[in-house]
């Protein structure tokens, strides 16, 4: 491939991110061996791993002849996500000679690294090595190699500093007095508005108004570019644009400017909106449009984009001139809803997924807002809410479990909430009459992955972090009173000092009642495939949460058969859940061996399942206030190192609990039965010990069987300890004896 201009300073040479159009097959990858190297292509960018530090050299060394001309360039460009402290070298043969880059140790985020070409002309043999610097297994990516002219650079990037707050000829001028009315009320109305004042002894205090008050000194006219970040995700990016979110304050700004009555607030979001709209394209970055390739990130940031001006045309459509609605709503339409258009019809699988529904808050309000001014658009509209319905009815499961976590689930809650809000508002119909079925049968999820550690809302499985979003959960108790939704939403209530922290949530949380039910004793959702029991110790609650997989699940980890383990109010055996996606320790979590399994040993790669899993794997079981008990038969996906391996876990009662495991191995010698926790173990003889502020946990290892304390990185510098308990035979028993007790 020829350089591949993305702009007047920029060139791309190796477009990894693209497997239709990836050269990586034609990069020559040395070293591994004992190590366990991988090089292979990712339906985003060219991933590495390897399982250990070499004794010598680099973990990864890869190159490729290039016969390119580069007049015109002064730098090879390289953007990589190296693992953490690693150290990433680049050289280049030229026609004026070998050119080197060494960086200094990697940071936490990808990095663009530069290499000066010297006024070289003719690019010859490209290499890149990562050199490892930790001990054990670890991971990261190749995104692609380009070329750069610093010197045309700054005059590419100065194309966006032509806007100023006036905004001449979009928005009215600063003279201009507004009433203070949203122009439709898709969200709040002016009646709504005048009870929220009255309610609120002081409405500063509330957190949506707060952020719109933090916002008032900011000049979103700077942060206009090529691309709009989709948050703070740095995974599809440039370097450069780190940190410039445009998205979110613009919201906030008018709402605030209504409760207010702050015409330069209304005026602000106003701002935003233009701002969004002037922006070159409605997407991460130049890997969706990079010329001839097809490569997608689907329709995340337009439909983001699309919601965020949308709603401002709503809540501050006073504020803009005839010239700046149609601006906005021509870009809503072409760059908006017609990306999330051509996902829709392109892509079934996002009626299967969280996607479709993740899309359609931008794609229902903006069908909304042009249905007021293009009558045709209606029936989109609608349409819009029968995707919604039939992508919901197809995600949440009979036993109204979700296929992708409790995270994922915000796509129900929050995502689908809003949505089903918006239509409701649209039609001038009651909320709950045109909720589906499927969102109010999901009272058992959520008793199944409550959690009672004191720190967090939910069990983080699959791709998911401990906390719950409000305006999810205040969806959620609105439609389940009667449910441990409403203790969740509690929870995160309380995280803002009982106070609302967005419209949607002050809306919905008149209709949720201030307790919930108890929880239950036992909890099985056998479509979803898991399990929880909940007892009382002495007063203290004891949670055993069992992981299965129904086939096919998304977002999922090379962890069934796996378990959770909660008493007193910590965790004790832990889930890591997942972290930013834009490190690679958010690929690393997903591994078995972050999970409490039991996994083969004695093999240069990493043994690991199939994932995602083709097939169901689901537990068996029982409990009530006292007892519990539960078999899986977690070989399958394993075929390639099991021939046999059934786990089971018979608790008789709360204090005491028995983990066996059968196995039979078809590769390896060895076993290694795993224990996570972010609590700190002590190894004495054959008994680990596990202290937790008001619990003990014991561990009882059994004879035959060495036992060791691996410490793993957590993103932020956290760290996930590991006890590893191993078992010289490729088949047999293994058996964890546990004891609870108080502190």
């Amino acid at each position: 491939m020829q350089p591949t201009p993305i702009n007047i300073a920029e060139a791309i040479i190796e477009p990894f991110w693209d497997p239709q159009i990836s050269g990586l097959s034609r990069w020559q990858v040395e070293g591994g061996g004992a190590c366990g190297l991988k090089v292979e292509q990712n339906w985003c960018w060219a991933a590495f791993e390897w399982t250990r530090k070499p004794l010598c050299g680099p973990a990864l060394r890869m190159s490729r002849a290039f016969d390119l001309d580069v007049a015109g360039y002064s730098h090879l460009m390289v953007s990589v996500m190296a693992p953490q402290d690693s150290i990433f070298r680049m050289s280049a043969e030229t026609d004026r000679g070998h050119r080197t880059f060494t960086s200094p140790p990697a940071p936490a985020l990808k990095k663009e690294y530069l290499l000066d070409l010297q006024g070289a002309e003719k690019l010859g043999k490209v290499t890149l090595e990562i050199e490892a610097r930790e001990e054990g297994i670890a991971s990261g990516w190749f995104n692609w190699v380009g070329l750069q002219n610093a010197s045309l650079l700054e005059r590419h990037r100065s194309q966006w500093n032509r806007f100023d707050a006036e905004w001449e000829a979009y928005l009215k001028p600063e003279s201009f007095e507004p009433v203070f009315a949203p122009a439709w009320g898709l969200l709040i109305n002016r009646e709504e508005i005048e009870a929220l004042r009255a309610g609120q002894q002081d409405i500063r205090k509330l957190p949506f108004v707060q952020a719109g008050i933090a916002a008032s000194s900011s000049v979103p006219e700077s942060l206009i570019g090529d691309f709009v970040n989709f948050g703070g995700d740095t995974r599809y990016c440039r370097e450069r644009d780190y940190g410039r979110i445009l998205i979110g304050q613009g919201v906030n700004a008018a709402i605030a400017g209504l409760l207010l009555k702050d015409k330069s607030l209304l005026r602000l979001g106003a701002r935003y909106a233009m701002s969004l709209a002037f922006c070159g394209r409605w997407d991460d970055g130049m890997i969706c449009y990079f010329p001839g390739g097809a490569f997608e990130h689907r329709c995340f940031v337009q439909s983001l984009c699309v919601h965020e001006i949308a709603l401002l045309l709503d809540l501050a459509g006073e504020m803009f001139t005839e010239a700046g609605h149609d601006y906005l709503l021509r870009r809503i339409a072409e760059e908006g809803l017609g990306s999330i258009n051509f996902n829709t019809w392109k892509h079934d699988c996002i009626f299967h997924c969280n996607q479709l529904a993740w899309f359609s808050p931008g794609r229902m309000i903006g069908c909304a807002v042009l249905e007021k001014w293009m009558p045709r658009v209606r029936p989109y509209l609608d349409l819009t809410y029968q995707d919604l319905i039939e992508n919901l009815d197809n995600t949440i499961l009979p036993d109204g479990g979700y296929m992708e976590g409790p995270s994922y689930f915000r796509c129900v809650g929050r995502d689908g909430g809003l949505s089903l809000y918006y239509y409701a508002r649209a039609r001038g119909s009651d909320f709950a009459s045109i909720v589906p079925d499927s969102m109010k049968r999901t009272a058992g999820f959520a008793a199944a992955l409550i959690s009672t550690d004191r720190t967090a809302d939910v069990i983080p499985i699959c791709d998911a972090s401990p906390m719950i979003e409000q305006e999810n959960a205040a969806v959620m108790a609105a439609l389940l009173p009667e449910s441990q939704w409403t203790t969740l939403f509690h929870r995160a209530l309380r995280r803002t000092e009982g106070l609302p922290a967005t419209v949607l949530t002050w809306q919905l949380m008149r209709s949720v009642p201030e307790k919930a039910l108890a929880t239950q004793a036992f909890v099985s959702l056998p479509e979803m495939g898991i399990m929880a029991s909940t007892r009382d110790l002495a007063g203290e609650k004891v949670k055993l949460f069992i992981m299965g997989n129904k086939a096919r699940a998304g977002h999922t980890h090379e962890d069934k058969g796996s378990f959770v383990l909660e008493f007193a109010g910590d965790t004790f055996a832990m889930d890591p859940g997942t972290c930013d996606y834009s490190s690679p320790i958010a690929d690393l979590v997903k591994n078995c061996e972050r999970h409490n399994m039991l996994v083969p040993a004695g093999m240069p790669e990493r043994p690991h399942p199939l994932c995602p899993l083709p097939v169901g794997v689901k537990p068996e079981g029982r409990g009530d206030t006292v007892a519990f008990c539960a078999r899986i038969d977690a070989a399958p996906g394993w075929e390639s190192y099991y021939r046999r391996w059934v786990r089971s876990w018979d608790s008789p009662s709360p204090d005491r609990l028995t983990i066996r495991d059968e196995y039979a191995l078809s590769r390896g010698d060895a076993v290694e039965f795993y224990w996570n926790t972010c609590l700190k173990p002590h190894i004495e003889g054959r008994t680990v010990t596990i202290r937790g502020k008001r619990g003990t946990a014991v561990l009882e290892i059994p004879a035959g069987c060495s036992v060791r304390l691996d410490t793993l990185p957590l993103l932020g510098g956290d760290r996930q300890n590991r006890i590893v308990v191993r078992k010289e035979s490729p088949e047999g028993v293994l058996e964890i004896r546990v004891r609870l007790t108080l502190c």
